[in-house]
Parts: structure tokens; C-alpha cells; sequence
């Protein structure tokens, strides 16, 4: 009789295991949307660019998401431009975005080689993928797009 309690009672334990880790991967639920709003040039010396950059940050969960920092890389044209790390907490609301502004900073030659190598013939696309740090844990994400098509700045039209 007792071998018999035993064994229920570890069964107990492991059926409560599966059903809280249940929990726990429901909670996770979807990772957050990260979206470049704003690029804003700061002060410049001959080896470093300041930059801030406006991220808006999107949760499609049915739950509030605490986020404790952000750490991201923004690349043009497959070059990175800047990385970035911030450490402001916010709360983004179930089913709703915020905006959070990160300063980083980059190499003024990375800066200007992008400039020179960036023609109105070509569209200037940018990646960025990274980290959003909540109290439960990492969620990454990762977002592409173009900013300017092409014949945009010099101008011409642009084709169909």
C-alpha cells in the first residue's frame, strides 16, 4: 500500500510539472514586432556619429509585456550602421505598441562610405534584428523593409 501512494504521488508531481510548464510556454505567447520610426543624427567628431534611434515596439499578446532594455542592430543596404542597447523599462500593452528612443553610436567612416556608396539607381533597404530583454526572459525579433525605392532621390521615376 505504501509503494502504491508513492507512485501516485509522483504522478501527482509530474502532472503538475507538464501542466506548469504549460503554463509557462502560454505565457511566452508571441514574440514582440520591432519597427525602426525615426532616425535622428546627433553630435559628430571625426571618429564617431551619435545617433537616435525611435523604435516602436508592438505586442500582439492578450497580456501586458514589461520590457526591461532592447539591444538591436540596424543594418543599410546589408551594412551595419549602428548597434544599439537600451536599458529604459516600459509596458506595452496587451494588443497595442510604445515607442521607446535609443542613442548609439557608429563610426563616421562607416557613415560616409554608406553615403558614397548609395546611389538614387538603387533602393535603400534596412534589417534590423535583435533582442527585446522582459522580467520573464529574451524575446528576439527581427524586421526588414525598404525606406526609399529606387529613383526616389535623384528624382527620376520610378519604375512599375
Amino acid at each position: 500500500m505504501l509503494g502504491g501512494m508513492k507512485q501516485s504521488c509522483a504522478l501527482a508531481a509530474l502532472l503538475a510539472l507538464l501542466i506548469l510548464h504549460g503554463c509557462a510556454s502560454w505565457m511566452k505567447g508571441e514574440p514582440p514586432e520591432v519597427l525602426v520610426t525615426n532616425v535622428t543624427p546627433l553630435e559628430a567628431s571625426a571618429f564617431e556619429q551619435r545617433l537616435q534611434v525611435d523604435l516602436r515596439i508592438r505586442n500582439p499578446n492578450d497580456f501586458d509585456l514589461a520590457v526591461t532594455g532592447i539591444d538591436f542592430r540596424l543594418d543599410l543596404n546589408g551594412n551595419r550602421l549602428a548597434r544599439g542597447l537600451g536599458n529604459k523599462e516600459l509596458v506595452v500593452p496587451r494588443l497595442s505598441d510604445a515607442v521607446t528612443s535609443v542613442k548609439t553610436s557608429t563610426s563616421t567612416l562607416q557613415v560616409v562610405r554608406q553615403f558614397l556608396s548609395f546611389s538614387g539607381n538603387q533602393s535603400l533597404t534596412y534589417q534590423l534584428t535583435g533582442v527585446v530583454h522582459t522580467k520573464e526572459g529574451r524575446l528576439p525579433f527581427e524586421n526588414s523593409g525598404v525606406l526609399l525605392d529606387t529613383g526616389t532621390v535623384s528624382g527620376s521615376p520610378v519604375a512599375p
